[in-house]
């Protein structure tokens, strides 16, 4: 694009116009001009003001930008990090309930084994009672058949040997 030479305020206001029979007027054509420059350099001023904004603008936007970017960075990760913790957490939880789980089943299987080596002890135990109350019985009867002995026989050991016949009564 061919952009037109602008004019510059001093420019405007130093134009200088060839005069003519019958032309404009000198005083209002110059106090027009000193008012188009007026009007102009407040034109360029604000432009110029306006062009420094939108480079400001142009900067905070981009920084903003990065800024979103920076964020969405940051949210991506947070995501990533929160879904890797609850993954962790979720393998963390089985590992503790299947450790669990298999305390628990040694200690049942402990318990088990215990309670077959009591019942071995008992059985045990109650061998030995029936043993020694069939010991004690054939004892018992023993000594019960020796007291039991017919008194005759007792009484004939026991009876004098000269002869005589005992007292009764």
């Amino acid at each position: 694009m061919n952009d037109p030479k602008r004019l510059t305020v001093l420019e405007i206001e130093s134009k200088k116009f060839r005069k003519r029979l019958r032309g404009y007027d000198p005083a209002q054509v110059d106090a027009f001009l000193q008012l188009v420059a007026a009007h102009y350099e407040e034109v360029l001023t604000e432009n110029h003001r306006m062009r420094e904004e939108l480079l400001g603008l142009r900067e905070e936007a981009q920084r903003y930008r990065a800024m979103e970017s920076t964020l969405k960075e940051a949210l991506v990760l947070a995501q990533k990090t929160a879904d890797e913790t609850r993954a962790n957490a979720h393998k963390e939880a089985e590992l503790i309930l299947r450790e669990a789980r298999m305390q628990a089943e040694r200690i049942q299987q402990e318990a088990q084994a215990r309670v077959e080596q009591l019942q071995k002890e008992i059985e045990t135990l109650e061998a030995r009672k029936r043993a020694t109350v069939l010991e004690l019985r054939a004892l018992l009867l023993s000594h019960l058949q020796a007291l039991e002995m017919p008194t005759h026989a007792v009484a004939e050991e026991s009876a004098p040997t000269d002869g005589a016949p005992l007292e009764t009564g």
